[in-house]
C-alpha cells in the first residue's frame, strides 16, 4: 500500500468536500440560475457542443476499440509499451464510470431541470431516474480520468490535457446540465482513479522488473 498516495488522497478528499460543501450551500444555485438565462445563446451553444467531447456514447465506443485493439495486441506482442499505455487509459476510464455511475444511484441529486421546473433542490438518495442522477458529473468523471491518464503517458501534454478537461467541465454547467458542485465531484473521482490505477500498474511493473533481475 502507498501510504503517501493514501496520505495524499485523504488530503485531496477533505478539499474537495470542503468545497463541494461551500459550493452547495451558497453557489451552486445562483450560477446555474444565471447560466439559465444564457439558454438559446451562442454560449449556450458552444456548450452543447464542447459537451460532446465526454458524452456517454462516445465513450462506450472508444472503451470498446480501446479493448480490442489493446487485448489483441497484448496476446500478439505482450502487453507492454503502447499496448500497457491503452489498456491502463482504457481501464481508469471504466472504473471511473463504474463508481460515477454507483454515487449517481447512491446521492439522487436533482439536476438543475428540476430546480427551474418544480423548485426542488437537493438529494434524494438511491435514485433510479436520470433527473436524479446530477452528482457528480459523469461527463466530468469521464474527461478528467481520460485526460489524468493521458498525462501519465505524454507529461509533456498535461496542462493542454488537463486544461480541456476543465473547459469540458465548464460546459456542463454552461449548459444548465449540472452545478459545480457536481463538476468539482467528477474531477476528484477521475483524477484519483487515474492516479490510483497508474500507481497500481507501474507497481505490479516495478515488481516484475525487480523479479526478473533477481532469476
Amino acid at each position: 500500500m502507498d501510504q503517501r498516495l493514501l496520505k495524499l488522497t485523504g488530503i485531496w478528499f477533505a478539499v474537495a468536500a470542503a468545497a463541494v460543501a461551500v459550493l452547495f450551500n451558497f453557489i451552486d444555485q445562483p450560477v446555474d440560475i444565471a447560466a439559465h438565462k444564457l439558454s438559446g445563446t451562442a454560449w449556450f451553444e458552444a456548450g452543447q457542443t464542447i459537451s460532446l467531447l465526454a458524452d456517454h456514447s462516445l465513450f462506450n465506443v472508444l472503451l470498446f476499440f480501446g479493448y480490442v485493439i489493446g487485448g489483441v495486441a497484448a496476446l500478439w506482442r505482450g502487453p507492454d509499451g503502447w499496448v500497457r499505455n491503452l489498456l491502463y487509459c482504457c481501464l481508469a476510464v471504466t472504473i471511473a464510470m463504474f463508481i460515477g455511475e454507483t454515487l449517481k444511484w447512491f446521492f439522487g441529486r436533482f439536476r438543475p431541470v428540476m430546480l427551474f421546473e418544480q423548485g426542488l433542490y437537493g438529494f434524494s438518495w438511491f435514485a433510479d431516474k436520470g433527473s436524479m442522477h446530477s452528482f457528480p458529473s459523469g461527463h466530468n468523471m469521464r474527461i478528467f480520468s481520460l485526460m489524468t491518464a493521458l498525462s501519465f503517458v505524454w507529461p509533456k501534454a498535461r496542462i493542454p490535457l488537463i486544461s480541456l478537461a476543465c473547459v469540458v467541465g465548464a460546459s456542463r454547467v454552461l449548459v444548465t446540465r449540472h452545478y459545480p458542485s457536481d463538476v468539482i465531484a467528477g474531477a476528484f473521482v477521475g483524477i484519483i482513479v487515474a492516479v490510483w490505477v497508474w500507481r497500481i500498474m507501474q507497481g505490479g511493473r516495478q515488481e516484475i522488473v525487480r523479479g526478473g533481475q533477481g532469476d
